[in-house]
């Protein structure tokens, strides 16, 4: 995405994290330079969370300045610096956040944790499938030292799934009652206040235990969904036979499905 301004005055790297500040982690300036590169970093933001929430058919962009400021998340915008006659483009944008949350595991034990999330994920229509997509999650990845399993996934899109099926290796899913997504290996070593724990049968047994390079998987028996189109979502996840869930969700049909977000 191209701007009327020269991205390259503002980020001097080719990946920049930006926070609350609406500046580049690596920023070097005095009060008024900062002020007139948060307001043109606002400008970029608001541009790309608008085309990511097009791209994903969302009412609403999931990522906006104004949510950034308020709320402690980061963003990672990435740049290609030779675009727009040497001016620059905004190439993806990524936005992460720790929210609380209450997670089924492989056994049926539910536990309130707080958890790295994927909140946002796009790469620019005519930058797609040229490995900008890759280089940036794997820059995320390495500035957080954490693995691909380890995220919690809020509402991924069918494109994304794929990514991360042929990146990482990552293709058994814990279906949750939530809108969000998690894969073999995200309880490994995760610390977790246990909630309740209610024995359930799983509908779905793995054919296949993939290694993806990552610290991912351990050498228990795992009762996850291997990753297909219809295989997440609130109304597909697996519930124990006492809970409000299955209660308020009598009468919808199994295939029903929430939108999907984090689309790129």
């Amino acid at each position: 995405m191209e701007f009327r301004f020269n991205v390259n005055d503002i980020f001097k790297s080719t990946i920049s994290k930006i926070n609350h500040a609406l500046l580049p982690s690596d920023f070097s300036g005095d009060r008024r330079n900062a002020s007139h590169s948060a307001a043109l970093v606002a400008d970029i933001i608001d541009a790309m969370g608008y085309a990511s929430a097009k791209a994903q058919d969302l009412q609403h962009p999931i990522t906006s300045a104004d949510k950034l400021r308020n709320i402690d998340h980061t963003v990672y915008l990435m740049i290609e610096p030779g675009d727009n006659d040497g001016k620059g483009s905004v190439v993806g944008l990524l936005k992460i956040g720790v929210k609380n949350l209450f997670l089924f595991d492989e056994t049926g034990m539910v536990h309130e944790m707080k958890s790295l999330c994927i909140l946002d994920f796009y790469v620019h229509e005519s930058k797609q499938r040229s490995g900008y997509g890759k280089k940036l999650y794997d820059y995320m990845l390495h500035d957080k030292d954490i693995s691909p399993c380890k995220l919690a996934i809020d509402r991924p899109s069918e494109n994304f799934l794929s990514f991360l099926y042929k990146h990482y290796g990552l293709a058994k899913i814990y279906p949750q009652t939530n809108n969000f997504v998690l894969f073999e290996g995200f309880f490994g070593n995760n610390t977790a206040s246990t909630v309740s724990k209610k024995s359930y049968s799983s509908q779905n047994t793995p054919s296949h235990n993939e290694k993806n390079g990552h610290d991912c998987f351990d050498n228990s028996s795992v009762t996850s969904t291997t990753y297909s189109p219809n295989s997440y979502g609130r109304h597909n996840a697996v519930k124990p036979n006492d809970t409000m869930g299955k209660i308020i969700g009598q009468g919808l049909p199994s295939t029903t499905q929430s939108p999907t977000r984090s689309g790129f």
